[in-house]
């Protein structure tokens, strides 16, 4: 992403009635604590930034990257905190280790926010994924949002609200941001990444509402992972039992390019190459409901948007406690008794455990 595709919140178009809010808070800021909730790529984090560039910049709406806004974006202004596993953990090996968002962060966040000002006028802690605070990190900072210190700014970043104490969602201001259609993602491709009018178009369709995902088709190991996960689930639906379950013992190994060092524990990788193998299988067949391109004759015998939810299901699943494993044979059985018998069973997992 170049460095300055994100603009000030003013310039900012992608999510209109999310932004009259902002706005109007832009006009009396005040300490407030924010909770945004909506579907991954529908503008959250770009979002978080715009503001916090229109709430630290003096250049006004016409500045293109002056010295502040420069660290906003990079993340490394002095008051301005990403909370993000790697740079914000502590060092200690039991809480690299732990996949949500622990109390020792959740102490550091809040000693934080009680320091002074640096430069700005405010200062802004910003928490993606913040649904993987546990019990014991909410807890620690309840107070904090409770009565934020003085010119402080909290933004919550989340999927949505089933994994937050009621006691934090009282103390939230809840901004829901909906998934992007895909003529705005389109529009946005064109308009701000300069990218061509076919490519975007073709993003946008695969990308599903996602504008991370469709920003993604940009990426050249990206594109490798996508092209062989298409051809893979394909293939493997298709033929005999033993091909699909040597495939997923290979993804269970999987360490693709795109991963780099973002995950720290050799579980939340795992995870992220399956929800990301979902995640291409649903542009996939995004594309075969627009048209765009044809459906093999062999996976023909069930509506797309019937496939599509069933994806669309499975990838949610994936968000549990359930192992990825157990996910991806569910998930095969569905399908393929459903291609073979022209309906989906909606099997249960106590009823796919017998056969598998």
């Amino acid at each position: 992403m170049a460095e300055f595709t994100i603009p000030r919140l003013e310039k900012l178009t992608i999510q209109p009635d999310v932004q009259k809010l902002f706005q109007s808070f832009l006009k009396q800021p005040c300490s407030q604590t924010f909770l945004w909730t909506g579907p991954e790529g529908s503008g959250k984090k770009s979002y978080a930034l715009a503001l916090t560039r229109s709430l630290f910049c003096n250049e006004g709406p016409a500045c293109v990257g002056c010295a502040t806004c420069r660290q906003v974006l990079n993340k490394t202004h002095p008051d301005l905190f990403w909370v993000h596993r790697d740079h914000f953990w502590t060092t200690d090996s039991q809480d690299i280790d732990k996949q949500g968002i622990v109390v020792s962060t959740a102490r550091r966040i809040s000693e934080k926010l009680n320091q002074a000002v640096f430069s700005a006028p405010f200062k802004v802690a910003i928490i993606p994924g913040a649904e993987t605070l546990n019990e014991k990190a909410q807890d620690t900072l309840l107070k904090t949002l409770e009565e934020p210190p003085a010119n402080t700014v909290i933004i919550l970043l989340a999927e949505k609200t089933g994994d937050f104490r009621p006691t934090v969602l009282s103390r939230c201001r809840l901004i829901r941001f909906p998934a992007l259609s895909s003529k705005m993602i389109e529009k946005t491709l064109v308009q701000t990444h300069a990218w061509k009018e076919t490519e975007a178009k073709r993003a946008a369709v695969e990308s599903n509402g996602n504008l991370t995902q469709a920003l993604k088709l940009g990426d050249g190991n990206w594109m490798e992972f996508r092209d062989k996960v298409c051809a893979d689930f394909d293939k493997a639906l298709q033929g005999p039992d033993e091909d699909w379950m040597m495939m997923v013992a290979e993804y269970d190994k999987w360490e693709p390019e795109f991963l780099e060092e973002r995950e720290r524990t050799a579980t939340q990788r795992k995870a992220e190459v399956f929800t990301s193998a979902f995640q291409v299988y649903l542009g996939l067949w995004s594309r075969r409901l627009s048209g765009e391109i044809e459906t093999p004759v062999k996976l023909s015998s069930l509506p797309v948007d019937v496939v599509l939810r069933c994806v669309q299901k499975h990838q949610d699943m994936l968000k549990t406690n359930l192992g990825p494993k157990m996910i991806l044979d569910h998930f095969f059985l569905e399908l393929r008794e459903g291609f073979q018998g022209g309906e989906l069973a909606n099997r249960s997992f106590m009823e796919m455990s017998v056969q598998i």
